[in-house]
C-alpha cells in the first residue's frame, strides 16, 4: 500500500468517525459540534478547492442562509447535517429573499454526514444556478475530490482532520507540537488573507489571475525582525547582512505563507538548449551575448511562511502608511524560506506567472 492510499484511508476514516460523533451528539440535542464544524469546515474547504471562504457566522450570529463565504470566487455554503429536502429548499429560498446572489454566484450546501439518495429540482426563482449533483455535497464527495488531490495536499488535511477529532487532553506532547503549529498557521493564513484582501470586483477578475498584487488593500509593507529596534532609522547593515526592516510589495499568498516581488524590478537570466538557466549579473556579464543562451527577463519571488511570522499589525505606520509585518529572520538571518525566480504575470500580455525550475539552476559560463 503506498501513502498516497494510506493517507486517503486515514482521511476516510476520520470523516466517519466526525459523522458518527455529530449524528450521536444531534440525537441527544446536543448541537454545538456542528457550530465546532463550521470552523474546521471552513478551513478544510479553503484547502481542499483554495477558496478564501470565512465564517459569516463570525460576523453576524445566525446569518441568514449561509455560514461561509467567498466574496472574491463568489461561492456561499451553507453547513447542516439536516439532510431533508425542506431544509435544503428553505435555504435557497432564503438566499434569494435576502438579495446574497449579488455577492455569490454559487450555493452550495454541505452536508455533515451522508446526503439523500435524491431530491426534487429545486425552485430557484432563476436567480441563481443550483444544480443538486454539484450544489449538495457529503462527505463522500469530499473524500472523492480530495482523492484526486496531490498527496502534500491529501497529507495536509489529514492532519487538519486528525488533530480536531482527537479528544481533549489525547493529544501526546510531540504530536500536539506539530498539529497546534499547523492549525496555528492556518488561523493566522485566515487573518492575513482577510486583512490584507480586498473585494476584488468582477470586473477586475481576470487582471487578478495574471497580476493577483491588485487583491491587496496595499501595495506594500513594512517586514520587520522581531528583534529591531532601529525603525524608522535606516542604518547601514553590515556586509552579508539583511536589514532589519524594509517595504516589501506583495505579490501573491503561496501555499506556506506570503510571496513579496523584489522592489528592485526585473533582472534578466539566460537558459541553454537543455533548459538549464542561471541568472545574469547586472554589470557587464558578457554571458548576455552568448549566442547559445537565450535571455529572459525575471523577477525575484520572495517567499515568507507562516512558520516565521509571528504578528500582522494592521495599524498602519506613521512614516510611510503601511501595515507591518514582524517575522523571525530565521534561515540565514533572512526572513525567507526560499528566493524563487521567474517571470511575474503581465496582464495586458495575457502571461501567467511563470516559476523557473530551481532543479535546472546550473552555474553557466
Amino acid at each position: 500500500m503506498n501513502k498516497r492510499e494510506i493517507e486517503v484511508k486515514k482521511i476516510a476514516s476520520e470523516l466517519a468517525r466526525w459523522e458518527t460523533q455529530i449524528s450521536n451528539l444531534n440525537s441527544l440535542s446536543l448541537y454545538d459540534a456542528n457550530i465546532f464544524s463550521e470552523h474546521t469546515i471552513c478551513v478544510l474547504l479553503n484547502t481542499i478547492y483554495n477558496y478564501n471562504l470565512h465564517n459569516i457566522n463570525i460576523v453576524q450570529k445566525n446569518y441568514p442562509a449561509i455560514d461561509l463565504g467567498d466574496q472574491f470566487n463568489r461561492v456561499a455554503f451553507q453547513i447542516t447535517s439536516t439532510k431533508a429536502t425542506k431544509k435544503i429548499q428553505n435555504t435557497v429560498e432564503s438566499f434569494i429573499a435576502k438579495g446574497l446572489a449579488k455577492d455569490y454566484d454559487q450555493l452550495f450546501v454541505l452536508i455533515l454526514g451522508r446526503k439523500q439518495k435524491s431530491y426534487p429540482v429545486f425552485d430557484t426563482k432563476q436567480q441563481i444556478e443550483f444544480d443538486n449533483g454539484r450544489h449538495i455535497i457529503d462527505f463522500h464527495d469530499l473524500l472523492n475530490h480530495i482523492s484526486s488531490l496531490p498527496t502534500p495536499k491529501i497529507e495536509e488535511i489529514g492532519k487538519i482532520l486528525s488533530y480536531e477529532n482527537q479528544p481533549t487532553g489525547a493529544k501526546p506532547a510531540p504530536k500536539q507540537s506539530s498539529a497546534a503549529k499547523l492549525k496555528r498557521n492556518l488561523t493566522l493564513r485566515n487573518k492575513m488573507q482577510k486583512e490584507l484582501l480586498r473585494t476584488v470586483h468582477q470586473s477586475e477578475w481576470e487582471h487578478a489571475i495574471y497580476e493577483p498584487w491588485i487583491k491587496f488593500r496595499y501595495g506594500n509593507i513594512i517586514v520587520r525582525n522581531v528583534e529591531d529596534r532601529s525603525f524608522p532609522e535606516v542604518r547601514e547593515t553590515p556586509a552579508g547582512q539583511m536589514s532589519p526592516w524594509f517595504k516589501g510589495e506583495f505579490w501573491n499568498f503561496y501555499e506556506n505563507g506570503l510571496e513579496l516581488i523584489s522592489l528592485g524590478g526585473s533582472g534578466e537570466a539566460i537558459f541553454d538548449k537543455h533548459g538549464k538557466w542561471d541568472v545574469l549579473h547586472w554589470d557587464n556579464d558578457t554571458r548576455r551575448n552568448n549566442p547559445d543562451y537565450t535571455v529572459v527577463r525575471c523577477n525575484q519571488f520572495l517567499r515568507i511562511p507562516y512558520d516565521y511570522i509571528v504578528s500582522l499589525d494592521m495599524q498602519v505606520d506613521q512614516y510611510y502608511g503601511y501595515p507591518s509585518l514582524y517575522v523571525e529572520y530565521l534561515k540565514d538571518n533572512m526572513p525567507y524560506e526560499e528566493i524563487v525566480y521567474g517571470q511575474a504575470g503581465v496582464y495586458e500580455q495575457k502571461q501567467l506567472t511563470h516559476y523557473f525550475d530551481s532543479n535546472k539552476r546550473e552555474k553557466l559560463k
